[in-house]
Parts: structure tokens; C-alpha cells; sequence
């Protein structure tokens, strides 16, 4: 019986193939935090032209830090940018921001926040984007960083968050 070259490069060929598809489709999976324990709700008031807005906020505590409902925060970004759009890609484990100037892709199968050609990574600051009831959950340090462009901050108060 005799081995034939070419069957013997093709069968090698096809093997390489296949364990690179594997090796890429593993690298790139998608892995999202689930938040399970108990969440709170905040009262958000943000003063704009002589008039204050209120709205619920929810919102948990993970150790030191304060994580706010994104799916929340849409009532904020209303206010301030009347032609904002806010919507969530459940397949792509993606929500997105898009304002006026800015549009923001919070990806939360990968904690990552894309905007401007620019990509931050979550995790590296040991913090993650935890998804709970279909609601997204950021941290404030990031929520006033990349949101609110570190010109404006939220205080966290007796349940109340205040944007400021």
C-alpha cells in the first residue's frame, strides 16, 4: 500500500486548517459577567436650564465600586442630547450610544468600550460590564469618564445619584 504524496499534503493541509478555525473561534468568544445578587434602586435628578430631572437608576455595589443601569442612563442622555439613540445588540453582545458627536459601542461580551478609533478595555482595570434582567451595568468610574467625558460627575448620596 502506498501513501501519495499529494493525499498526504492535502489530509495535513485540511488538519492545519481546521485547528486554526478552532484555535481563532476560541480566542475570540464572548464571555459577559451576569450580575445575580440584589439590585438597588437609586434616584437620578440632573438640573439642566433651571429645571431638575428625576429618574430611577439602578444600580449594585461590587466592593468599593458603584455599577449604574445603562439601560437607565438613557433618561439622562435624553435630556442632555435630544437626538441621542440607544440601543442594545443582544447577538452581538453590544449597546450602543450613539449621540450627536460620538457614538459609543459597549461591548459587553468582551468589556470593551469602542469609540473614536479608540478601544478600553474594562478588565484591565479589574472591573467588568455585568449584564443583569437585560439591563447593562457600568461602573461609574467609566460611566463619568467615557459618558459624561469627565465633565460632569455623579454622587452617590443615601440612594440618590446625582449628576453633576
Amino acid at each position: 500500500m502506498k501513501l501519495r504524496y499529494k493525499r498526504v499534503v492535502l489530509v495535513v493541509m485540511i488538519g492545519c486548517l481546521l485547528i486554526g478555525i478552532v484555535s481563532y473561534l476560541f480566542l475570540n468568544r464572548c464571555h459577559y459577567y451576569e450580575y445575580d445578587g440584589t439590585i438597588d434602586t437609586y434616584i437620578g435628578s440632573y438640573q439642566k436650564d433651571q429645571k431638575i430631572y428625576t429618574f430611577d437608576l439602578k444600580g449594585f455595589e461590587v466592593g468599593e465600586k458603584v455599577y449604574l443601569s445603562l439601560n437607565d442612563l438613557y433618561n439622562w442622555v435624553v435630556i442632555e442630547d435630544e437626538d441621542a439613540q440607544v440601543y442594545v445588540d443582544y447577538q452581538k453582545h453590544t449597546m450602543v450610544y450613539q449621540l450627536s458627536d460620538t457614538t459609543y459601542y459597549i461591548d459587553f461580551g468582551r468589556d470593551e468600550i469602542k469609540y473614536n478609533d479608540d478601544c478600553i478595555n474594562v478588565e484591565k482595570n479589574n472591573e467588568h460590564i455585568y449584564i443583569s434582567h437585560k439591563n447593562i451595568y457600568l461602573s461609574v468610574y467609566f460611566i463619568e469618564k467615557i459618558l459624561l467625558k469627565n465633565e460632569k460627575n455623579i454622587k452617590i448620596e443615601n440612594k440618590n445619584a446625582i449628576i453633576s
